[in-house]
């Protein structure tokens, strides 16, 4: 990260942070022509250089494979990134398997292994064809972007009607950023503590944004919101219901902000219940 930062020095934490979910993985850091703004910079350095870009992102000479390709990470990108979910009709799991090796052998995703434990009783009937399933994510910032706005749209790209591309950006950015928020406050967990594992969790009944456990036992529930609004009381109770559906025994809940917390929550003396706002990832984003 500290690599990354020093191209954008002049930065705050927060747009650091959206930069970072952007531009992550950008061919050349150093040839950026550096805009005021995060949508300019998308504009001139992504849009406007479309056809420079383009090749790093060609996977195969067969134009039928390269469009499979472009389907299969698309879905990834804005989907459950659940392993089997992109095998529709159009793609069956045999080829999916095929594609997906071609994407880790180029280093454009990874594994991200499930943590759901399998369940030695018998499963309901509604259950038992339910399967444990890893999920996929991308290696770099800048690879998700762009199969989330740019190939989907890359006719009107072509074409330099970049508009109605960067207009739906703009709507998107947030919920976009949320889950590049989701993955540093993992980071943060684990500089925080010394935590043997941490990462989402998610079975077929809910998803964590952040479990860990740390070197001596600890477990560590969380939920990171990168939203416009403080986060209230109602995140944490959401977050331990979550718990107990699963009977999940956590040691300590955390909550991540991008725009801090009700008083309720400040007010809270629960030392079980940890705060981190966005000045909370100073130390991990500069260091």
């Amino acid at each position: 990260m500290k690599a990354f930062s020093s191209h954008f020095s002049y930065l705050g934490i927060k747009e650091l942070i959206e930069y970072y979910g952007v531009f992550n993985g950008y061919k050349d850091l150093d040839s950026l022509r550096l805009c005021e703004t995060l949508m300019q910079n998308i504009e001139v350095n992504i849009l406007q250089k479309y056809q420079q870009l383009k090749p790093s992102f060609i996977f195969s000479d067969d134009l039928k494979v390269q469009q499979d390709i472009e389907k299969l990470l698309f879905r990834i990108a804005v989907g459950n990134r659940k392993i089997y979910s992109i095998y529709k009709n159009d793609i069956s799991q045999f080829h999916g398997s095929s594609l997906y090796q071609i994407l880790f052998s180029k280093g454009i995703i990874f594994k991200e292994y499930s943590r759901e434990c399998p369940l030695s009783i018998p499963l309901k009937k509604e259950f038992r064809r339910y399967k444990i399933e890893d999920k996929i994510r991308f290696t770099k910032g800048f690879y998700r972007f762009w199969f989330t706005f740019i190939a989907p749209h890359k006719e009107q790209i072509e074409k330099g009607e970049y508009n109605e591309v960067l207009e739906k950006i703009s709507i998107e950015l947030d919920k976009y950023i949320s889950f590049t928020f989701e993955v540093f406050s993992n980071e943060l967990i684990k500089k925080h503590f010394e935590s043997v594992e941490a990462g989402s969790y998610w079975d077929k009944h809910i998803e964590i944004d952040v479990l860990a456990k740390t070197a001596n036992g600890k477990v560590i529930a969380g939920e990171s919101k990168w939203k416009n609004h403080k986060v209230s009381k109602n995140t944490l109770n959401k977050l331990q219901k979550k718990c107990e559906l699963v009977d999940l025994k956590v040691d300590y809940f955390a909550l991540f902000s991008k725009s801090g917390f009700s008083n309720e929550l400040l007010k809270n003396k629960n030392k079980n219940v940890l705060l981190y706002d966005i000045e909370s990832f100073k130390g991990l984003i500069y260091a």
